[in-house]
């Protein structure tokens, strides 16, 4: 039921990757267990993500999706999350974001794509594997009001997932992927994608300082800190991006023949 794009190897190296991005060996020294215990949970966190990622795998390789091999691949999740006594009544709800998620890819072959959506909406349910697993890191390791609470990750989760669409912008186009920016550059073009991410990414920051500057707590002040951090360093990679990216990479996209847009600048 694996796609056969996926190389194990690279996957794990991918997830290392992404969890230390989302600060989560962070969390793990707040929760009082030992290295052994510790080591078990994360194995545990990286089996769940790895699950999620073989799903991902299966929509962004076929665009005629199969739903026996979909309803297979939750059942894998769903197992996968079994492991921290959710059981699968329960697990609808802790994966109702990831639900979502797929949906707003499902909804790409009736042609519905990222840009009629919110940006902060899409980004929201774009991080949804991240927020479930932080969630299993808050809940399972019973952490204290001092690492702050779920939603004090919000900005931090945004910015961070609009970084990855920047990032996999050429990686993606071999792929059938919702991300926007690639999305947005094939329907818009450079200058307008670069004003309505700039503009976003301006948003997050600002509404990080405002949410912040109402409470205390040193973690807090963290997250903001590394909240813009991230913003600045994927306006960065942003500007190298539409720096580096031509339309004959665009027009190759796998995505864009599906899309019927016919590109009139770059």
């Amino acid at each position: 039921m694996f796609e056969t794009h996926i190389d194990e190897k690279s996957l794990h190296e991918k997830i290392i990757s992404l969890f230390d991005y989302r600060l989560f060996p962070q969390l793990l020294q707040y929760g009082g267990k030992s290295d052994d215990e510790n080591k078990e949970f994360y194995q545990n966190l990286i089996d769940l993500q790895t699950a999620i990622y073989h799903l991902d795998a299966h929509l962004e390789a076929h665009w005629d999706t199969d739903n026996t091999k979909l309803a297979w691949h939750w059942d894998n999740i769903k197992s996968k999350l079994n492991v921290f006594n959710i059981d699968n009544e329960l697990s609808i709800a802790y994966l109702n974001h990831i639900k979502k998620y797929e949906k707003h890819e499902l909804e790409l072959r009736a042609g519905k794509t990222p840009l009629r959506l919110d940006m902060e909406y899409f980004y929201f349910y774009k991080s949804c594997d991240v927020k479930l697993l932080r969630r299993l890191i808050y809940e399972s390791l019973r952490l204290s009001p001092q690492c702050g609470k779920l939603s004090d990750w919000r900005y931090y989760d945004l910015v961070t997932e609009v970084n990855d669409d920047v990032e996999d912008l050429f990686e993606d186009l071999d792929f059938i992927n919702g991300n926007r920016f690639l999305i947005s550059l094939l329907f818009d073009g450079k200058k307008e994608t670069a004003k309505v991410f700039l503009a976003f990414l301006n948003t997050i920051k600002s509404n990080a300082k405002e949410k912040y500057a109402l409470g205390a707590g040193s973690f807090r002040s963290e997250i903001l800190e590394q909240t813009l951090l991230r913003a600045k360093e994927t306006e960065q990679l942003l500007h190298a991006q539409l720096e580096k990216v031509s339309i004959d990479d665009l027009q190759r996209a796998k995505l864009l023949p599906y899309l019927k847009v016919k590109m009139t600048k770059v």
